[in-house]
């Protein structure tokens, strides 16, 4: 019994002590994980609306990004990426897009922040079949802090 209520004391102290998490996850609940999640739940928003412009204005002046490949044609930056958006969104139709965030890991020196996600997306392409097509990955996309709580994406959409 003496050892019972001292290890009952410590277990409670080092819970007490613990980040407190966003329900349903292992992420710990800071504001600015909360912003962060926001920006790529107004990107799955935006693209399964195919609405460019506001995944445009999500994204940081910085913004590049290579595909996933080494080609250059899939290239992105910041000033390509309006009009390779649209030519892109205008192949397919019924976008949906599910995004689970796995982890954020922030930077505080370069105002960075890393997060690894997983996504299923399923979209038809009319021109080329009329079944739906589905993907689904894990990625990465980096997003920094511009001013005090707003996030932008650098690269990884």
């Amino acid at each position: 019994m003496r050892m019972v209520i001292p290890l009952a004391v410590l277990a409670l102290a080092l819970t007490g002590c613990s980040p407190k998490k966003i329900p349903g996850t292992d992420l710990d609940d800071t504001s600015d994980t909360r912003a962060v999640i926001e920006v790529l739940q107004k990107y799955r928003l935006a693209v399964e609306a195919k609405n460019t412009e506001a995944v445009v204005q999500l994204a940081d002046e910085s913004f590049r990004d290579d595909g996933g490949s080494s080609a250059p044609d899939d290239d992105l930056d910041y000033g390509s990426l309006r009009g390779k958006l649209q030519q892109r969104m205008a192949k397919v139709s019924e976008l949906k897009l599910d995004v689970t965030v796995r982890r954020i890991e922030f930077d505080d020196d370069t105002k960075v922040a890393r997060v690894t996600y997983s996504y299923q997306l399923s979209f038809k392409m009319p021109e080329y079949s009329s079944r739906t097509q589905s993907e689904n990955d894990i990625k990465q996309m980096l997003l920094k802090r511009v001013g005090d709580q707003e996030w932008k994406i650098t690269s990884g959409i």
